[in-house]
């Protein structure tokens, strides 16, 4: 009987180039640092696993990340975008991994696989009331709200929950002009 490989593969299960000259026959995918078999499914359990040794168990998956995470955008990004909150303590020797420290409650963090990851309603959020705002991010935004039906009051309601949050007043402003403004 030969042994059952892992849902995600890396070079410590096969060699970087069998996985490689699997990914050109067609039978893997590469998902973040990681290789998945095409029949298995592409859901937020697989995209967090891949990142879970390199995110740990304090840290969050956030903005951009979480995004790739719930499926908003197809790669992973280059840089991974983390949190903690602010009363956690964690090591700051990540090299690919932005890590803040933010206001974050426990309703706003989700469980997925070994990863912490924001809500969809807090990444809506993170991804407003961030300095840049480009046709890319909207779209990460709409995603969100449509696939994962984020009532935007739910947003708004996060807004008025952390007063001292940076970027709020932007975040509610672009979030206005994203859905209809009576709504929120």
């Amino acid at each position: 009987m030969s042994p059952t490989l892992p849902r995600l593969l890396t070079a410590r299960d096969l060699p970087e180039v069998e996985l490689q000259a699997a990914a050109l026959d067609g039978e893997v995918c590469r998902v973040a640092d990681s290789w998945a078999s095409i029949a298995d499914p592409d859901d937020p359990w697989r995209r967090a696993e891949a990142l879970a040794d390199r995110l740990g168990t304090v840290v969050v998956a956030a903005r951009g990340t979480a995004a790739w995470i719930w499926g908003a955008r197809a790669a992973a990004p280059r840089r991974l975008e983390a949190v903690v909150p602010s009363w956690a303590r964690h090591r700051d020797d990540l090299a690919d991994v932005t890590v803040g420290e933010v206001l974050i409650d426990d309703d706003e963090i989700a469980q997925v696989g070994r990863v912490r990851v924001t809500t969809p309603t807090r990444t809506v959020l993170d991804l407003l009331r961030a300095d840049e705002w480009s046709a890319d991010a909207e779209r990460l935004v709409r995603t969100l709200l449509v696939e994962h039906h984020v009532d935007p009051r739910r947003v708004a309601g996060l807004v008025r929950r952390h007063g001292r949050l940076p970027g709020r007043r932007r975040a509610a402003t672009r979030l206005r002009t994203l859905v209809d403004p009576l709504v929120v």
